[in-house]
């Protein structure tokens, strides 16, 4: 699981080599037999070349493995399953749920031009760095997509600005429920970052937050290669209190490495160490990503 890494707007030549292999597994999940998932701009942002780069690793991980028809990729499960608590939360069968949609490290989450049109959601506000933010604008501009009316994107860099004055400033109603979603976010930060940004998020009756938190297991399997990626996990926050939310109750918790969630073959990726065992309880038992979903009280 790879989560989308914003550039700071210092940088001279922005990478977004990160995000785009995240928007290029996306649209191969969206293109693959038997799927429900649809999401045509992952194709955009990805680019050609970022996606035959990323067909071709799925295609050599893969090459003594049978996927089934409807398996994707766990990082692909956890934004079906973010999209479907969405969905729930803002649907009219919900009359008094969230009618604001706050995406906070949007980088190239395309919720807002997807759902426009079929979610009753008043104002939708993206919030990340200027880089991706205008690297974002142009790709869709270029392609002829044309933003929503009630979608509002906000350069801010979260480590150190003000996210909830930013909305005010930008027509963000405090006193209405708003779903917030930090999906891929909060394990790039440290513990205490993490703690302080979800101590910042308001609390108005009927709001919900779905955040998304990389497995511990997950994190020691990426350390045997070196990559050394995220600098928190579940259990680090857990433990430090970080989960448990002043004036909000868990609703849900739902891993994306279980298979036949919401009809879904999920699979985990074999790594390429261990005996027979620890393969097999890899595939099966060892979860990628915790996705959480609260409402406020």
């Amino acid at each position: 699981v790879v989560a989308i890494i914003s550039v700071a707007a210092g940088d001279d030549v922005p990478d977004f080599s990160c995000a785009t292999s995240v928007a290029a597994t996306r649209a191969l999940g969206s293109n693959s037999p038997g799927n429900p998932y649809h999401e045509p701009l992952a194709a955009l942002f990805a680019g050609d070349d970022a996606i035959e780069k990323k067909r071709q690793q799925i295609s050599a991980r893969n090459k003594d493995k049978t996927a089934c028809r409807n398996e994707v990729s766990a990082m692909v499960a956890r934004h079906m399953i973010i999209d479907k608590m969405l969905h729930r939360a803002v649907s009219l069968s919900e009359p008094h749920g969230p009618r604001q949609v706050v995406i906070l490290g949007a980088g190239f989450d395309s919720r807002a031009n997807r759902f426009a049109t079929h979610l009753p959601v008043n104002k939708w506000f993206e919030i990340d760095l200027p880089a991706p933010q205008i690297y974002k604008q142009q790709v869709l501009r270029k392609s002829g997509v044309v933003d929503p009316e009630n979608l509002v994107r906000l350069p801010l860099d979260l480590n150190s600005g003000d996210f909830v004055k930013a909305l005010e400033e930008a027509g963000w109603d405090p006193t209405a429920p708003t779903l917030y979603i930090l999906e891929g976010l909060v394990y790039y930060f440290s513990t205490e970052k993490v703690v302080a940004l979800l101590k910042s998020i308001p609390c108005v009756p009927r709001s919900r937050i779905v955040v998304s938190v990389v497995e511990r297991s997950l994190q020691r399997a990426f350390a045997r290669y070196g990559i050394d990626a995220w600098s928190t996990n579940y259990e680090l926050l857990r433990s430090a209190g970080a989960l448990r939310l002043k004036n909000y109750k868990l609703r849900q918790t739902l891993l994306t490495a279980l298979p036949n969630r919401f009809g879904l073959g999920v699979f985990v990726t074999r790594p390429p160490f261990g005996t027979w065992w620890i393969r097999l309880m890899y595939n099966f038992h060892v979860p990628c990503e915790r996705v959480l979903e609260y409402e406020a009280i």
